[in-house]
C-alpha cells in the first residue's frame, strides 16, 4: 500500500516519508469523537489502518467501547427500578421497625419464630398496649400496692379472647402488626417446606454444628488465653530469686492436688484429674523458667474443666504461700539451732525440757500484750503433751494470772536446778552469741520487753553457775563426747524418740515452734531468743551428770551391738537360739578356766526352764554382760567377747549359707513392717524363704508348707479347749487344707508340738501312726516323705500357733530334713512370730485410733475430717514413708483403705508437718492448703512414733473451749490405750477391767471405752459431797440436768424411771449420794448380768447436745453425762459383738467329705 501524502499545518514539523507514527488514544478521541451506538461511521470518516497492528488495535478498541456503554445501560435501568420501588414504598402504609428483629439471627429454629410471629405475637402486641394504655388511665403504674378492682392478668385474657385472631380481623390495623405479617411470610420463604427437604435439613444442621464447633473454638482460645495469663501470675507467686522456680515444687504441688480431688462429689473427681499422668519427683534440684513452667503445668491441666481449673489455681497459690512461709521458716530454723548450740554447753546434743518449758511459761506471764497475741499457753496443749496439761482447769478459766502460774510447775528434779535462782557474779559466763543475720536483739531492747527473775540463792542450795567442764583430750571421756557431738547433730529427718526430760535439737527446734505460734512477730522472736539464751543455765554437776549418763548410754549401746554381732555369727543358720551347754564349756575355758565358777555362779541366777536350755538373743546379751561384771575389770568385757568371737569359727561354705539365710529371714520382718498390717505379704515372705533355702541349701527338695494358728475352741468344746485353725498354705495344698481346722481329739503331732514348744520332726511319715492327712484321695504309697513342725512363740515363750513344712511331693524316696535345715526352719517360726505380733500390734492400733475417731467426732464438731498415717520404713533403709490406713466421711464414719496409698517425704513436701510429727515424736500444728490441721502421734513404749493422727479443722484456728478440752482427752486415753497396746506387744500382762475384756477380740474393740470409763469413774469418785448439795439445792433444775440424772438411775434402777417414778425432780435428787457413786464406781457395763436394753438410756440423752453440758457450770452433771455416754457405748458394743457370735459362721469338722493334704 502506498503512503498518502498529507498537506500540513504552516509551522509544524515535517515527517520524512516511510515514517509510521501509532495515534495515541488522546489523539484517536479527537480524530473520532463520540457517536451513538445506532449510527454507523460513514466510509470517508473512517481512519486509514496501514498495517496489521493498527487493526487489531482498533478493533479492541471497538469492544472496549462497546461493554462501557453497556454498563452505563445497565446503571440506568437500575437507577430506574430503585426510582419505581421508592415511589412504591412511599405509596404504602407504614409498619414497625421492630419487627425486623424477627429475621435477625437467635437460637430459636425458623419453626419456632414462624409460629410466635404468625399466632400469638399480631394480638398479643396490641393486648398489652391496651393494658398499658389502661393502667396510665387508671394511675396505677406510680403505685406500690394492688388495685382490688383492677387485675392485670384477667384484663389481658379476656383481650385475647374477645379478639382471636381466627375470627377477627382487628388487629391489621396495628403497624406492628402489618409488619409481623411480612416477616411472616419473609420467614415461610426462608422456611419452603423444611419438613420435606432432607438438604435443607443437612444445610441448617451443617450451619449450626459449624456455628457451635466456631464458638467453641473461640471460647477454647479466650480460655486458653485466660490459663496462659493465670499461669504467668502464679509464678511470680513462687518467691523466686533468680527467676526460676524449683521443679520438685511443682511436682509435689500437683501431686497434693489429687488429695483434693479426692474430695469432690463423684461425678467431678474424673474431671479432676490430669491429663499426663505424674512423673517421678526430680531429685537433681532442676528449675524451671517462666516459659517452661507454662508449658509443663499447662500439660497436666489442658483438658481441665475451668470450674476445676480454677480451683487447681487456687490450690497452686495456697502451695506458693506455704513455700514462702517454709523460706521465712527455714531461717527461723537456723537462728535456733544457734540457739540450742548456746545452751548445749556440755556438747552432749540435748537440753533439759523441763527447764525449757518453765522458761516459756515465765516468759509467757511478763510478756507484752503485743507479744503475747502471738504465743501459744505453755502450760496447755500443744506446747505440752496432752498428759501433762493440768487438769484441774476448768473452760472458762483464764490462765493469765502469773501469780497463780509461777508455783504451778516446780522443775526442782536431780540435775534439773531452778532455773530462776540467780547466777553467781564471780562465776564466769560462756555464752555463745547467735550468729543470725535474721536474729537481732539488743540488751536494752530486751531488758524492755521481758526482766528475769532474779530472786536471791537459797541457803540449802548453792546458785547455779554457769561453766564449761573439760576433759584431757585423748581420754575416754573426750572420744565419747566427740562420738556424742557426731550423733546429736545428725540428719534432722531421721526419726528420734520423744522423752520427756530432754531435748535433742529438732525437738528443740520445734518445741519453740509450737510456742512461738503461727505468725510470729521478728520482734517477738528475738525477745524470745535472747531470753531462753540468757535464762537456761546449768551447773557443772549437771553437765558432769550429763556427760556420765550420755557415756554410759553409748557404753551400753556398743556393748549391746557387740554381743548381738555375736550372737549372728554363732547363730549362723538364724534358728534365733543359742544351746546354754555350748556357751557355758566356750567360757569355762576363758583364762584357762580360772572364771568357771563365776560362770556357774550367773547361770544359777538365770531363771530358765529346766525343759528349755537355750538362750535367745535377749537372754544371751543379758548373760554375757552379768558375766563379764561379775570378773573385775573395767577392760573384761572386751576382752571376753573377743575370746568369744575367736572360739566361735565357721567354714566359708557356712558363712555364706548363715548369711543367705538370714537375709531371707530379715525380709519375712521386712514383710511385716511394710505390709500396711496386712498378713498376706508376710505369708508369702515365709514360703518364699522356705522355697529359696531348700532348693540352695535343701538338695533341691520340693516342699510344701503351711501355718496354722491357735484358738479357743468355740465350733466343738467337747473335742477339746484349742483347736488349730490354717490360715496359709503353699499353693499345691491350699484347696484342701486351708480354713480348716484342726481337733485335739484327732490323730496328729501338732499338739504335741503345742504342749511341749519343742520342733517334731518324722522323718518317715508313712512309717508313724500319728499323722493325719487331709488329702483321703492320696494312695498309701504316695504317703512317703518327712514333716517337720515347729511351734510359733510370743516373746513371753507361749506357743500360738505352728509352721509346718513336708516333703510328701517330692519325687525322690529319701528327702528327709538335716541339722541346719531344722534350725533355719525354727528361725523361719520365730522371724514369722516378730512378724506376727507386729502386724497385730499394727491392728491394734488402727483398732482402738477408730475407736478414737468415733469420739471425737462426738465430742467435737468443729472436726472436719480425721487421717491416720502409718510410720514405715521405705525399704532402703534411708528414711520412712507414711501409709494412709484410715480417713473419715462426709458422715464422720472412719473409712479403712483396702490398698493403702503411700506418701514420700519427697513427694509431699507440703505436707512435711506430718513428717516433723514424726522426725520429733511430737505434737505439730501446721495450715495445709488453707486449713488447720493438728498432727497427733501415736508412741511405742520406746517413745517412737508410730502412727500420726491427721485432725483437720478447716477454717477453724482455734476450737471452741470446750469442744478443745475433750479432744485433748480422748488425745490422752488414746496416747494411754497405745501404751497398753505396746505393753502388751512387748511381752507384758494384759490389762483385763470388764467381762468383755476376757475375750481377745472384743477386748481391744472396748479397750478406748474402758480407758474412758475408768477415767470418769476417777472423776466422780474425787467429787465430794458439796458438789452434790449444789445440785440437791435445786428447787427446779435446767430439764439437761434432770435428765442427766434421769439416764444415770435408769442403769440402776431401769423399771423405776421407766414408770416415771423420777420425773419428779423432789424424789431424784435424793439419789445423789455416796451410795450412787459408789455403784458408779463398781458397775460394769459389759456383764451379762447388768446389761439393759440401750434404748432406755438412749431416750434421756438423745435432744442433749454436748456443748450444752458444759453452758450449766455442773461438774457433777458433766461427769455423770460422759459417765452415762460410755456406759452405751459399751453396752452397745457388747451386743453387737454378742449377736455376731450367734450369727456367725461355723466351720464344719473334718472328715464329711473335706478332702486335704497331710498335716
Amino acid at each position: 500500500m502506498a503512503d498518502v501524502a498529507h498537506s500540513s499545518p504552516p509551522g509544524a514539523r515535517t515527517r520524512t516519508p516511510g515514517y509510521r507514527t501509532t495515534p495515541s488514544p488522546t489523539k484517536m478521541g479527537r480524530v473520532s469523537p463520540p457517536r451513538s451506538p445506532n449510527k454507523l461511521t460513514p466510509d470517508y470518516a473512517r481512519p486509514i489502518v496501514h498495517s496489521a497492528v493498527r487493526k487489531w488495535k482498533r478493533y479492541h478498541e471497538m469492544q472496549m467501547m462497546k461493554k462501557l456503554v453497556e454498563l452505563r445501560q445497565e446503571k440506568k435501568e437500575k437507577t430506574h427500578i430503585s426510582k419505581d420501588k421508592a415511589k412504591k414504598l412511599v405509596r404504602k402504609i407504614p409498619v414497625e421497625i421492630l419487627v425486623k428483629e424477627w429475621l435477625s439471627d437467635n437460637k430459636a429454629t425458623v419453626e419456632t419464630r414462624v409460629y410466635l410471629v404468625d399466632k400469638v405475637l399480631p394480638t398479643m402486641i396490641l393486648g398489652m398496649e391496651k393494658l398499658l394504655l389502661e393502667v396510665d388511665k387508671r394511675g396505677l403504674a406510680e403505685k406500690e400496692e394492688q388495685d382490688p378492682n383492677f387485675n392485670p392478668i384477667n384484663y389481658l385474657a379476656q383481650y385475647l379472647m374477645r379478639n382471636n385472631p381466627r375470627y377477627s380481623n382487628f388487629s391489621e390495623a396495628s403497624p406492628y402488626t402489618r409488619g409481623l405479617r411480612d416477616v411472616s411470610d419473609q420467614l415461610k420463604r426462608e422456611l419452603f417446606d423444611l419438613e420435606e427437604n432432607r438438604l435443607a435439613k443437612i444445610k441448617a444442621e451443617a450451619k449450626r454444628k459449624r456455628e457451635e464447633r466456631e464458638f467453641a473454638e473461640q471460647q477454647k482460645k479466650k480460655e486458653k488465653a485466660r490459663r496462659e495469663d493465670a499461669l504467668k501470675n502464679q509464678f511470680s507467686e513462687w518467691n523466686l530469686s533468680d527467676g526460676k522456680v524449683e521443679l520438685s515444687l511443682l511436682q509435689s504441688a500437683l501431686r497434693s492436688f489429687l488429695e483434693v480431688v479426692d474430695n469432690l462429689p463423684e461425678e467431678l473427681k474424673k474431671a479432676g484429674q490430669f491429663s499426663h499422668p505424674l512423673e517421678p519427683t526430680d531429685e537433681t534440684g532442676k528449675t524451671m523458667s517462666l516459659k517452661e513452667f507454662s508449658a509443663y503445668i499447662s500439660k497436666y491441666v489442658e483438658g481441665m474443666p475451668s470450674e476445676i481449673f480454677d480451683q487447681f489455681m487456687l490450690h497452686l497459690q495456697r502451695c506458693a504461700t506455704a513455700h514462702r512461709l517454709a523460706a521465712e521458716r527455714e531461717q527461723r530454723r537456723m537462728a535456733l539451732t544457734h540457739l540450742f548450740i548456746a545452751c548445749d554447753t556440755s556438747g552432749v546434743g540435748v537440753v533439759d525440757r523441763h527447764r525449757i518449758l518453765s522458761l516459756f511459761e515465765r516468759y509467757f506471764d511478763q510478756a507484752k500484750e503485743s507479744y503475747k497475741k502471738y504465743l501459744r499457753n505453755p502450760r496447755k496443749w500443744p506446747v505440752v503433751e496432752v498428759d501433762e496439761v493440768e487438769s484441774t482447769y476448768s473452760d472458762d478459766e483464764d490462765l493469765a494470772d502469773p501469780k497463780f502460774f509461777n508455783n504451778s510447775i516446780e522443775v526442782n528434779e536431780e540435775g534439773s536446778p531452778k532455773p530462776e535462782e540467780k547466777q553467781d557474779e564471780g562465776t564466769e559466763k560462756k555464752t555463745e552469741d547467735v550468729k543470725n543475720p535474721e536474729v537481732k536483739v539488743t540488751e536494752d531492747a530486751f531488758e524492755d520487753d521481758v526482766r528475769l527473775p532474779s530472786p536471791p540463792p537459797t541457803a540449802d542450795r548453792p546458785p547455779p553457775t554457769r561453766q564449761s567442764v573439760t576433759f584431757a583430750e585423748g581420754t575416754r571421756f573426750d572420744e565419747e563426747r566427740k562420738a556424742l557431738e557426731t550423733r546429736g547433730t545428725g540428719s534432722m529427718s531421721q526419726a528420734s524418740a520423744f522423752d520427756e526430760t530432754s531435748l535433742n535439737v529438732s525437738q528443740f527446734v520445734n518445741l519453740i515452734e509450737t510456742f512461738l505460734g503461727d505468725e510470729p512477730g521478728m520482734e517477738a522472736f528475738n525477745s524470745l531468743v535472747r531470753y531462753v539464751r540468757d535464762g537456761y543455765m546449768e551447773t557443772e554437776e549437771e553437765k558432769r551428770e550429763r556427760l556420765l549418763k550420755a557415756h554410759r548410754e553409748h557404753v551400753t549401746a556398743k556393748r549391746k551391738t557387740r554381743v548381738d554381732g555375736l550372737f549372728e555369727k554363732w547363730d549362723n543358720d538364724g534358728s534365733g537360739y543359742l544351746d546354754m551347754d555350748e556357751i557355758e564349756t566356750i567360757l569355762s575355758k576363758y583364762k584357762d578356766g580360772m572364771e568357771k565358777e563365776t560362770v556357774r555362779r550367773v547361770k544359777s541366777k538365770l531363771r530358765k526352764d529346766e525343759t528349755d536350755n537355750r538362750l535367745s538373743k535377749r537372754e544371751f546379751r543379758e548373760f554375757v554382760t552379768a558375766v563379764a561384771d561379775e570378773i573385775p575389770g573395767s577392760d573384761e568385757f572386751d576382752y571376753m567377747v573377743d575370746f568369744m568371737e575367736s572360739s566361735v569359727e565357721r567354714s566359708y561354705t557356712d558363712r555364706v549359707r548363715g548369711e543367705a539365710r538370714k537375709k531371707w529371714l530379715q525380709q519375712i520382718v521386712k514383710a511385716a513392717e511394710t505390709s500396711g498390717a496386712q498378713m498376706e505379704p508376710v505369708y508369702k515372705a515365709v514360703f518364699q524363704a522356705l522355697y529359696k533355702d531348700s532348693e540352695t541349701h535343701g538338695n533341691g527338695k520340693r516342699i510344701s508348707a503351711n501355718i496354722s494358728l491357735l484358738e479357743n475352741n468355740d465350733i466343738d468344746p467337747k473335742r477339746g479347749d484349742m483347736l488349730l485353725r490354717y490360715v496359709a498354705s503353699t499353693p499345691e495344698d491350699a484347696p484342701y487344707i486351708l480354713g480348716k481346722c484342726l481337733f485335739k481329739d484327732m490323730k496328729a503331732i501338732s499338739f504335741a508340738s503345742v504342749e511341749t514348744g519343742k520342733p517334731i520332726h518324722v522323718p518317715r511319715v508313712n512309717n508313724h501312726g500319728s499323722i493325719y492327712f487331709w488329702n483321703t484321695d492320696r494312695d498309701a504309697e504316695d504317703r512317703d516323705g518327712s514333716l517337720i513342725v515347729v511351734a510359733v512363740k510370743d516373746q513371753r515363750k507361749r506357743v500360738f500357733g505352728l509352721l509346718a513344712i513336708d516333703t510328701l511331693r517330692d519325687p525322690h524316696t529319701k528327702a528327709i530334713f538335716i541339722t541346719h535345715e531344722i534350725q533355719f526352719f525354727q528361725g523361719v517360726g520365730k522371724a514369722f512370730s516378730i512378724a506376727y505380733h507386729h502386724v497385730d500390734n499394727r491392728r491394734k492400733t488402727m483398732r482402738i485410733t477408730e475407736s478414737a475417731i468415733s469420739w471425737i467426732h462426738r465430742r467435737s464438731a468443729n472436726v472436719r475430717d480425721i487421717s491416720v498415717y502409718m510410720v514405715e520404713p521405705d525399704g532402703k533403709d534411708i528414711d520412712y514413708v507414711l501409709r494412709k490406713m484410715m480417713m473419715t466421711d462426709n458422715k464422720g464414719e472412719a473409712k479403712m483403705f483396702s490398698n493403702p496409698p503411700l506418701l514420700e517425704r519427697k513427694d509431699n513436701l507440703f505436707r512435711d508437718y506430718l513428717f516433723k510429727c514424726v522426725d520429733n515424736s511430737e505434737t505439730v500444728t501446721a495450715d495445709a492448703y488453707g486449713e488447720r490441721h493438728f498432727a497427733f502421734p501415736l508412741r511405742d513404749s520406746q517413745g517412737m512414733a508410730v502412727a500420726v493422727m491427721d485432725l483437720n479443722t478447716g477454717d477453724v484456728k482455734k476450737m471452741p473451749k470446750h469442744e478443745e478440752k475433750e479432744v485433748q482427752r480422748m488425745l490422752k486415753l488414746l496416747q494411754l490405750a497405745q501404751k497398753e497396746v505396746s505393753k502388751e506387744s512387748a511381752g507384758g500382762e494384759k490389762t483385763q477391767v470388764l467381762e468383755a475384756e476376757k475375750d481377745e477380740e472384743t477386748r481391744v474393740d472396748v479397750m478406748f471405752d474402758r480407758l474412758m470409763l475408768m477415767d470418769l469413774r476417777k472423776n466422780v469418785a474425787k467429787l465430794d459431797a458439796q458438789a452434790y448439795a449444789e445440785l440437791r439445792s435445786y428447787k427446779e433444775p435446767p430439764e439437761t440436768v434432770h435428765s442427766i440424772l434421769k439416764a444415770t438411775l435408769s442403769i440402776f434402777y431401769p423399771d423405776e424411771v421407766e414408770n416415771g417414778e423420777f420425773d419428779d425432780w423432789t424424789k431424784a435428787k435424793q439419789f445423789l449420794n455416796s451410795d450412787l457413786v459408789s455403784m458408779i464406781g463398781k458397775y460394769d457395763p459389759t456383764s451379762a448380768k447388768s446389761l439393759i436394753p440401750p434404748d432406755r438410756i438412749a431416750k434421756h440423752l438423745e435432744h442433749i447436745p454436748h456443748g450444752m453440758v458444759s453452758k450449766h457450770s455442773s461438774i457433777p452433771a458433766q461427769h455423770m453425762y460422759n459417765w452415762v455416754f460410755v456406759c452405751l457405748s459399751l453396752i452397745q458394743h457388747t451386743a453387737k459383738m454378742r449377736e455376731s457370735k450367734r450369727g456367725g459362721a461355723l466351720t464344719p469338722p473334718p472328715g464329711k467329705g473335706t478332702k486335704g493334704d497331710e498335716e
